[in-house]
Order: structure tokens, then C-alpha cells, then sequence
């Protein structure tokens, strides 16, 4: 499925995301310079340590290991900085340019929104919430709003593209159980949606399916269910014929005694017999 991308909506959300990447980097440094000026703070001045009143002279910033702000180098180019958020959110340590021209459609590092993943992958609501047992995502700033140059955009779910594919395979099996689950469900929408249109302006006969469900109309229903009747009252021969044609039984008078158990037994030319017990 060919999607369109909007060069001017990417291009903004790039920008911001850009500027939200330095505004965290500057309070990262200023978060290091505020501990590292508390740790280094003078002494008192003393006359035994005169030369712990010079003042010290600046030294260059070395953050933490593991900080936000020294996520490890990029995976693809070796020489930019990770982006810490991605990092969290995904475990890459992809840089913000490479990231940026993987993104696009049908690149390694797409993400998607929650809407897409549930339209285009068939994903319940709770296989896409991570705090559920879902899975990962991160909030980023709403195209939408990218384009309308808001000065604070909204922030929005979105998922790597890869392990949405992984769960989709995993949940329905392969991508042509996906496929034809995705054809099934295209065709109940057409059917409700031609069913909707009968019962708004179709026919008065189209109107009483569309009540029924697609079932036939009770009218309908009567007239056949006496059709039927009518058939089976034609397909039996009249009472008359039946009283006419009914037989009656003319035993023989040579009647059998059985010994054993005591009773007489008397026949009719059809084959029927009677069993009695004389007193």
C-alpha cells in the first residue's frame, strides 16, 4: 500500500524534534555544571590552605557513564551521538541524521502511529500498550500540529516498525493470514455500508431486508411457510380416498395354540397378527 508522505509536515517534525534534543542536551548541561560546582565548592580560607582560595580554573565537562546524555555512538555511522530517547525507547543507538533518513516510508527506523498499527497490522488496543505487557513505544510531536507550526505541540504514541511487523506475524500467523484477514474485514464493512444505504434510500423490499438483517421479510416468510402447507395438503390423497382405500383385517379362522405360553394367535391375509389368551 503506497502511502503519501508529506515532505513540509516531515521536514517541521524534524525541526522540533531537533530543538527538543537541544533544549535537553543544554539542561543535561546545566544539571552536570550545577553538580559538579557543588562538589568543587571553596573551603573556608584558612592561613594553612591559602592555595585552595585560587580561584579554580575550567575544566572541560565529562558527563556520567550512562547518563541521558552519553547513550553510546550511532550503530550506522560510528561517529554521531545516539539519541538518548530513541535509545530508551527502542534499545537503538541511532544518530539523529541517520535516524532522520531511515524514517520515511518503508525505512528501518519508520514509526508509526497507533492508528496505523491498528489499521494496517490488525493490532488490538492492549498489544499496543507497553505498560500492559505491549509494546514499546515513545511519545513525539504531532505531525499535525508540526504543520501549523504550533509553538508546543501535542506529543503522540508511535511504535518502531519492525516489532509491529514481529507482533503482527506472531498474532496472525503469516502476512497471508493477515491479508485475507484484512480482505474479510473490507468486505463486512462494504456489506454493513451497502446495508446502511438500502435501509436509508433504497426500495421498500430492499429497506425491510435491510431491517431483517438480510433475512427474508416476515411477509415473505408467510407466504412461502403457506406455499409449503398448500404443497403437502396437495401431496396427500383426499380423506374420502383414504376411507375408501383402508383396510380391514379378516382373520383366518384356523387359529394356533402355543403350549408354552398359554395363548392363541389368529392371522390376516395382509400378514398381521393378534395374540390372545382364552378364559
Amino acid at each position: 500500500m503506497d502511502a503519501f508522505v508529506d515532505e513540509e509536515g516531515e521536514a517541521a517534525l524534524a525541526e522540533l524534534e531537533e530543538e527538543l534534543d537541544e533544549e535537553r542536551s543544554v539542561e543535561d548541561a546545566l544539571a552536570a555544571m550545577a553538580q559538579r560546582g557543588a562538589r568543587s565548592a571553596p573551603e573556608p580560607p584558612t592561613a594553612g590552605n591559602a592555595a585552595a582560595t585560587a580561584e579554580p580554573q575550567p575544566t572541560a565537562r565529562t558527563p556520567a557513564a550512562g547518563s541521558p546524555g552519553t547513550s553510546g555512538a550511532c550503530v550506522d555511522c560510528s561517529s554521531g551521538r545516539a539519541q538518548p530517547k530513541f535509545r530508551e525507547a527502542f534499545g537503538l543507538s541511532v544518530c539523529y541524521d541517520c535516524q532522520r533518513a531511515g524514517r520515511g516510508e518503508g525505512g528501518r527506523y519508520q514509526v508509526l502511529s497507533k492508528s496505523r498499527a491498528k489499521d494496517e497490522y490488525l493490532l488490538s488496543d492492549r498489544q499496543l500498550d507497553g505498560e500492559r505487557g505491549g509494546l514499546r513505544s515513545m511519545r513525539l510531536p504531532n505531525p499535525n500540529d508540526a504543520r501549523e507550526r504550533l509553538p508546543r505541540p501535542a506529543l503522540v504514541w508511535g511504535a518502531w516498525e519492525g516489532e509491529v511487523e514481529e507482533l503482527a506475524l506472531a498474532t496472525w500467523g503469516s502476512s497471508e493470514a493477515l491479508l485475507l484477514e484484512k480482505e474479510r474485514r473490507s468486505d463486512e464493512r462494504l456489506r454493513r455500508a451497502e446495508a446502511k444505504r438500502k435501509l436509508k434510500s433504497g426500495t421498500p423490499e430492499e429497506q425491510m431486508m435491510a431491517r431483517c438483517n438480510g433475512r427474508a421479510a416476515p411477509k415473505q416468510q408467510r407466504r412461502k411457510a403457506q406455499a409449503g402447507k398448500a404443497g403437502e395438503a396437495a401431496a396427500r390423497p383426499p380423506v374420502r380416498q383414504l376411507a375408501a382405500e383402508r383396510h380391514e383385517h379378516v382373520f383366518s379362522p384356523d387359529e394356533e395354540y402355543d403350549e408354552a405360553t398359554d395363548l392363541w394367535t389368529k392371522r390376516c391375509a395382509c400378514g398381521f397378527t393378534v395374540q390372545y389368551e382364552r378364559i
